[in-house]
């Protein structure tokens, strides 16, 4: 899991060198998607129950791509949305979920882990698609 939230640079880069003030405002309605989030304990019950983690797959599974879409509707994580999403894609990417659906029902902390997995994938393909185009 950790290695795989490394992959996704599952953070926002900031160094702390100097004071940023205020942080950006964040709209409510971003707000009230991104909380059920961040409620992530990073316990792995999805990646237990997902049968498309295990050894002879190297798919991220859920929580990460939970992560991902988290971090990429923060306002100072959205400038690097894009690296998320090229480390999201490709082997063990978000297109080798095959939609099992366990992870929801695993997941302590009721977290729309169905919705972020689409979300990242509705993104990944869009970047696939558009992505030559905007850079």
């Amino acid at each position: 899991m950790f290695e795989s939230l490394k992959r996704v640079k599952a953070w926002i880069p900031i160094d702390g060198t100097y004071n940023l003030g205020a942080g950006p405002r964040v709209a409510p309605e971003v707000q009230e998607k991104a909380y059920p989030l961040s409620r992530c304990i990073t316990c792995g019950n999805c990646l237990e129950v997902c049968p498309q983690v295990n050894h002879h797959n190297p798919f991220m599974g859920a929580a990460i791509f939970s992560q991902v879409r988290l971090f990429n509707m923060h306002p100072t994580g959205a400038m690097h949305a894009k690296e998320r999403l090229r480390a999201s894609m490709g082997h063990g990417g978000i297109e080798d979920c095959a939609n099992a659906q366990n992870c929801v029902v695993a997941c302590p902390k009721q977290i729309p882990l169905t919705e972020s997995l689409a979300e990242i994938n509705r993104q990944a393909w869009k970047q696939s698609l558009l992505g030559w185009l905007v850079g």
